[in-house]
C-alpha cells in the first residue's frame, strides 16, 4: 500500500510542473516602453496646443499689422485731402443751435472727408448718414456712408469713391437713420453744407488777369497817333 500511494503522489507531482518566472528586466522594459508611450502622447499634445497658440498669435500679429496699414493710408488720403489747395472745404452748420458745426473737405480725385468733435451719440440701434444732394432738379438725394461718433465724440469719416462730384453735387446733408443706412431719408437733416462748386469751376469764371482798355481811351490813343503822324508830314514840306 505505501509502494502504491508513493507512485500516486510521484505522478501528481510530475503531472503540474511549475510555472516559469518572468525576468525582472522584460517587466522594467515594458514599463519603460508604457512611459515613453505617454511621454510621447502628452508631449504631442503639448506640441499640437503649442502650435496652435503660435499660428494664432501670428494670425493676430498679422491681423493688427494689416489694420495699421489700413489706418496710415486712410490717415495719408485724408492728409492729402485736407492739404491739397484743391479741395473744397465746406462748412455744414446743424440746424439746432447746441450741435456743433461739421466740416467736410472735398477733393475731385482723392475724395472726401467729413469731421467733427462734441457730437452726441445717435439712441439706440440708429446711425448717422451722409447724403449727396444733386444739382439736377427733381434728382433724389444719394446715399453715402454711415458714421458713429468715437467714445469722446469725434467724427473722422473718409469717402474715398463719393457717389457724385463735386460739380454735380449741390448740397451735403447728414440725417439719423436706422442702423446699417437708409437707401432714401427717413428723417430731417440735422446737417446741411452747400456745395459751391470745385477751386477749378471757380476760377475759371473768374474774369483772366489782363489789361483791358476803355473805348474812348482806345479813340483817343488812335486820333493823337494821327495828329502826330500828321505833324510829322507837315514838318517835312
Amino acid at each position: 500500500m505505501q509502494t502504491v500511494r508513493t507512485k500516486g503522489a510521484t505522478k501528481s507531482q510530475v503531472a503540474s510542473p511549475t510555472r516559469p518566472t518572468v525576468p525582472f528586466w522584460i517587466w522594467a522594459a515594458v514599463a519603460a516602453a508604457l512611459l515613453f508611450a505617454f511621454y510621447n502622447a502628452y508631449e504631442g499634445r503639448v506640441t499640437t496646443t503649442t502650435i496652435q497658440q503660435t499660428r494664432d498669435a501670428l494670425e493676430k500679429q498679422i491681423q493688427l499689422q494689416q489694420e495699421s496699414a489700413r489706418e496710415l493710408a486712410v490717415a495719408r488720403r485724408e492728409a492729402l485731402i485736407l492739404t491739397d489747395p484743391k479741395s473744397l472745404k465746406i462748412a455744414m452748420p446743424a440746424g439746432k443751435n447746441d450741435l456743433p458745426v461739421l466740416h467736410a473737405t472735398w477733393n475731385s480725385e482723392l475724395g472726401l472727408v467729413v469731421s467733427g468733435q462734441k457730437l452726441q451719440m445717435p439712441s439706440g440701434n440708429r446711425t448717422l448718414q451722409l447724403w449727396l444732394i444733386p444739382k439736377a432738379p427733381g434728382a433724389k438725394p444719394i446715399p453715402s456712408s454711415t458714421l458713429r461718433p468715437d467714445g469722446d465724440g469725434k467724427v473722422d469719416l473718409l469717402v474715398a469713391s463719393p457717389p457724385d462730384s463735386p460739380s454735380a453735387t449741390k448740397a451735403l446733408a447728414i440725417t439719423d437713420e436706422p442702423e446699417g443706412g437708409s437707401p432714401r431719408p427717413t428723417t430731417s437733416p440735422i446737417w446741411v453744407g452747400a456745395v459751391a462748386g470745385d477751386r477749378k469751376s471757380r476760377h475759371s469764371r473768374w474774369p483772366p488777369k489782363v489789361a483791358l482798355t476803355r473805348p474812348g481811351s482806345a479813340r483817343r490813343s488812335l486820333f493823337l497817333l494821327f495828329v502826330a503822324a500828321a505833324l510829322c508830314r507837315c514838318s517835312l514840306f
